[in-house]
């Protein structure tokens, strides 16, 4: 018999602190980032086998040891009685080089060596131990006190200078961790252009830190610097921005408390050490919430008012620009803020956003289509957070829900199905698929007490409330749903159009029918408002016994008379259906 476990690895994290982690994935490294922990790692070796590390910054290689200058000097200019010979003293330092990964080792300790290399056949060696990993060396020089520069690299482990002038323009990397010390440790953490990007430490909360490029967890630089090194800038821009998110699209953003920033490349093209541009795009600032990247536009919750926001790149500008999307649904979010959010590409491109009231919000976003529009989804409980997983065909969203006195992680049915019976269009549910058909459904003590329904071979069965973690069927069932119904309710807008006598707004009308188009759907009822809903007609060729057909096409029905000031139809579903209406046409009588 199959099993499943709980895997458990301690976090250095506290229950209270999780909101305020956030992290980047790569490949099975996920990097973590909060103000009172040193930037930490998660790596997956196996299914089993996760660990929790604070990231150590450096170079992978380790800098070669036994490092040692030997002058060789036949020549002292004797024949002149040393006129012309002039000792100077110089030292060297040795790096490692891995080719394969492009990392550089730190230099290591140096050695000094007195010698005239002016004069013919002097000349000085330099020795190392073998570093595990290296391919190549790479010597450094530094004459008297001057800085060191490069002299040359080998594949062995000697090296011989014979008066090889340094490049003072290249010099070895030096050790560097911004994030040593409590006070330095930073909040949020993204990945740009090969590098890793740190942002907002307590002591410096508009500063943004990035790693050698191709290099994660290395922050080391050279003197002078170089177009790879690790980076630092702020964020100046009249006021403290504190840096609340960094995300990547097409330019770096840094999403601060006040402003939004656009982090881009000099004349190169990309960011670098030595060569980028920060500018202020706009003052809509951002909250801690992490912002959801889809296709070119970003998606954010401001930092006042709790609105969402989106940021796109504008031709016509030549800016980053933002647009309010939760303008016309304003109540949905008055006095609320998000707490957690995911998007689900496939298959039908929504954002799952919790609000802070526990309420589930859904936002559907089309963008080449100009289609978007929020909703709001009501359960008998609380959720608290969400996440979006890829399975097969499809993005499943995974909610963590408090309902009924326990913490329960559940997951959205599959929007697509081949059969009524598969579908799943009840909260909390649990399905069954017997080989011997029974009337009992067991494993529902989460729903202990309460109402459910269920669906049960494409019938619908409601008013069942859950014993001892069972239901009782009136029939025998083969495959069954059964969990919590919900009602799901459409309902148009006032209806506007011009007439010869003007506009309908505000003017008395009366529906006189409405046509509906629907696609594989059962159990509609339509009206013009709550109270008056009549049926959809649902049976026509169906043999007695069978389940209502699904469906199709345009249904016309007779509304009710209403004279109000706008014309509107309402279509709901109270059974655990389908029901996906894809347009609804009203024929109203207008009063002149």
């Amino acid at each position: 018999m199959s099993g499943a476990r709980i895997y458990r690895v301690g976090s250095p994290f506290n229950g209270p602190e999780l909101t305020e982690v956030d992290f980047e994935q790569s490949a099975n490294v996920m990097y973590l980032a909060h103000l009172n922990h040193a930037p930490t790692k998660l790596t997956r070796a196996g299914h089993t086998d996760w660990t929790f590390a604070s990231v150590s910054f450096g170079p992978t290689l380790a800098a070669p040891g036994s490092v040692a200058a030997a002058a060789t000097t036949p020549n002292t200019d004797a024949a002149n009685s040393g006129n012309a010979y002039f000792p100077i003293s110089s030292s060297y330092a040795v790096t490692a080089i891995d080719d394969v990964s492009g990392q550089e080792s730190r230099a290591s300790a140096t050695s000094s060596a007195t010698n005239d290399l002016t004069l013919k056949r002097n000349y000085t060696t330099i020795t190392w131990a073998a570093v595990t990993g290296a391919t190549r060396y790479r010597i450094y020089k530094a004459d008297n006190t001057q800085s060191f520069g490069y002299i040359g690299n080998t594949t062995a482990l000697t090296f011989q200078d014979n008066n090889i002038g340094p490049d003072y323009s290249d010099g070895p990397p030096v050790g560097e961790n911004p994030f040593a010390a409590a006070g330095d440790y930073p909040s949020t953490v993204t990945f740009f252009e090969q590098r890793l990007l740190w942002g907002r430490t307590t002591n410096h909360p508009n500063a943004i830190w990035g790693s050698r490029s191709g290099m994660f967890e290395n922050m080391d630089v050279s003197r002078p610097i170089k177009a790879s090194d690790s980076l630092t800038f702020a964020l100046v821009a009249g006021r403290v921005n504190a840096v609340n998110q960094l995300v990547s699209v097409n330019n770096l953003l840094a999403l601060t408390s006040d402003s939004i920033f656009k982090v881009d490349g000099g004349q190169a093209g990309y960011i670098s050490a030595t060569d980028f541009v920060v500018r202020r795009q706009n003052g809509r600032g951002s909250s801690r919430l992490n912002p959801l990247v889809i296709d070119s536009v970003c998606f954010y919750q401001t930092s006042v008012g709790n609105g969402v926001r989106t940021l796109g790149y504008q031709f016509q500008t030549d800016s980053i620009d933002s647009n309010d999307i939760t303008i016309y649904s304003p109540h949905l979010f008055r006095g609320f803020g998000i707490v957690s959010w995911a998007y689900a590409q496939e298959p039908r491109s929504l954002i799952w956003a919790v609000r802070s009231d526990g309420k589930l919000l859904c936002f559907t976003w089309e963008q080449e289509q100009q289609v978007w529009g929020w909703t709001i989804c009501e359960t008998d409980g609380l959720v608290e957070s969400v996440c979006v997983i890829s399975e097969g065909a499809e993005d499943r969203l995974y909610l963590t829900v408090r309902r009924n006195g326990k913490l329960l992680i559940e997951r959205m049915a599959a929007a697509r199905w081949s059969a009524i019976d598969d579908t799943c269009f009840l909260d909390s549910a649990v399905t069954y698929l017997f080989d011997t058909p029974t009337t009992i459904l067991r494993n529902l003590n989460h729903l202990e007490g309460k109402t459910v329904s269920a669906l049960v071979d494409g019938n619908v069965v409601s008013g069942l409330v859950v014993t001892g973690g069972t239901v009782t069927l009136s029939f025998a069932a083969t495959k069954a749903t059964c969990g919590l119904p919900y009602t799901a309710t459409i309902e148009t807008l006032p209806l506007a159009i011009q007439e010869r006598s003007g506009w309908t707004v505000a003017k008395p009308q009366t529906q006189a029918k409405a046509v509906v188009r629907v696609i594989d759907s059962r159990g509609l009822r339509v009206g013009p408002n709550d109270a008056s809903l009549e049926a959809l007609r649902s049976r026509v060729g169906e043999l007695p016994g069978q389940p209502n057909a699904l469906q199709n096409g345009l249904f016309e029905t007779w509304l009710r008379p209403e004279i109000n000031g706008g014309a509107r139809c309402v279509v709901q579903s109270v059974d655990p259906l389908p029901m996906t209406v894809t347009g609804i046409y009203l024929d109203p009588s207008v009063a002149g």
